[in-house]
């Protein structure tokens, strides 16, 4: 998978049964509505004989992708159109670029909130310290349930975005291989907003998420 943009996790996150953060991202998904005057796009993912060979289950995925004034809006859609219930659980793998990314800092309402460190082994939890993370190191880590809400992405050379997640999304996910030059590090990092957690769905249920970004220039 190509590193870049908002790709999705689904409908797995991280390592687990079939393939690292799933299958989403891998597959063509199919354009019912091309970008307009309105500054909207939509997508649909949904199972094939491919799908249902490393995933048992009948769905339909849809991804809108709005630009709105000073804002780009996400909505992502998940229905359950099997005979039985399936659970799953997902992220929007986020990459944002960055001119220096330990310069950065990102700050959301992690004080407190349960922190899993997944650069440990095994991964170790426990409280978040402050609500500024600064990437200076390798850095994985989850932050539970500090969401709908927002995360703010601090550049020096850019100015700030804004990352406002609602719906289903409930977690932040924060990840830079940090010191990796063939990975590109210094030059972005993800923030993610997640469901790290399995999501139970019935048939005919339907699991929104939205996530938009509002950017502030540097002034």
């Amino acid at each position: 998978p190509i590193s870049g943009g908002l790709p999705f996790c689904w409908p797995q996150f991280g390592p687990g049964a079939i393939q690292q953060h799933g299958f989403a991202r891998n597959l063509a998904w199919k354009v019912l509505e091309e970008s307009s005057k309105l500054g909207t796009a939509v997508f649909e993912l949904t199972d094939t004989e491919e799908t249902r060979a490393m995933w048992p289950h009948a769905f339909r995925l849809e991804y809108r992708v709005e630009l709105k004034d000073g804002e780009l809006a996400t909505t992502f859609t998940v229905k359950n159109t099997s005979a039985s219930d399936f659970s799953f659980s997902g992220a929007l793998h986020s990459y944002y670029s960055t001119k220096n990314v330990s310069a950065c800092k990102i700050t959301g309402p992690f004080a407190d909130a349960t922190k899993i460190d997944k650069t440990q082994d095994p991964a170790k939890t426990c409280k978040g310290t402050s609500n500024d993370v600064i990437v200076d190191k390798m850095t994985e880590e989850i932050y539970k349930e500090v969401l709908p809400g927002s995360v703010t992405l601090s550049d020096p050379s850019k100015g700030e975005l804004k990352i406002v997640s609602g719906g289903g999304w409930r977690d932040v996910v924060i990840w830079n291989p940090y010191g990796d030059e063939k990975m590109g590090a210094n030059g972005f990092v993800c923030v993610e907003s997640a469901e790290i957690d399995p999501v139970p769905l019935a048939p005919n249920g339907t699991w929104e998420a939205t996530m938009s970004l509002v950017p502030t220039k540097k002034a």
